[in-house]
């Protein structure tokens, strides 16, 4: 006896629209740095494989990448999927389809279609707006693979890995005393600006941090 096929569960309502699509999805994209293509009919051609994919799966997956079957793999590829490749998008200033760009790149024109290869050394990734992060306060967050913490201290912005050494807490969730912060599990002290610690061969690596204009960058190797 064969197995009994069922609907694909909806993560929108019946009757969604391209229009509903934009509106949903821009407040995101924006928080994230991110704006919908400047080419508006390549814009409206994508959106429409997503509702077809949408009617046909139940949710928006990328129209440019395989769904694997696995949800813990396709949850990546659900559009908009700029917070899992920060550093890949941020390389090529665009989403792997181009339906965003970054909101610094003016015309997206030349920037639809999937690129082969991603460009090598330091890129920029955006990882914040200036106002995300009062005086004192911190927040973890994911760049490929790397787990970093940004801090920031009075105007200064500060990033470094997102592990304390000695037995891996968060640091993005500690204390910050000054230019230091404490490791929420035990209290080990990092200086933010160096990683540096009292404690030997523990030093934890930072990266260079830029702001423009209201904007906050992180600079790793691609």
């Amino acid at each position: 006896m064969s197995e009994p096929v069922h609907p694909a569960r909806r993560m929108f309502d019946e009757g969604t629209t391209l229009e509903d699509l934009k509106a949903y999805m821009a407040p995101f994209a924006e928080r994230l740095g991110y704006k919908f293509n400047t080419d508006t009919d390549f814009v409206n051609e994508v959106l429409e494989s997503e509702l077809e994919i949408l009617a046909e799966t139940g949710d928006v997956y990328c129209p440019c990448r395989v769904r694997t079957g696995d949800p813990k793999e396709d949850v990546k590829i659900v559009c908009p999927c700029i917070h899992f490749y920060l550093d890949q998008f941020s390389a090529i200033r665009k989403c792997w389809c181009g339906l965003f760009i970054r909101r610094d790149v003016e015309d997206g024109a030349a920037l639809h279609g999937v690129l082969a290869e991603f460009r090598k050394g330091d890129i920029e990734a955006r990882v914040a707006s200036v106002d995300d992060l009062r005086d004192g306060e911190g927040r973890g967050f994911k760049i490929g693979k790397r787990e970093i913490a940004l801090f920031r201290v009075g105007n200064g912005f500060f990033a470094l890995a997102n592990v304390c050494r000695h037995m891996y807490g968060p640091l993005a969730e500690g204390y910050l005393d000054g230019y230091e912060v404490m490791c929420p599990w035990h209290g080990w002290r990092y200086d933010v600006r160096t990683g540096e610690t009292d404690h030997p061969n523990a030093n934890v690596q930072t990266y260079p941090v830029t702001v423009r204009g209201d904007e906050v960058f992180v600079t790793v190797s691609a």
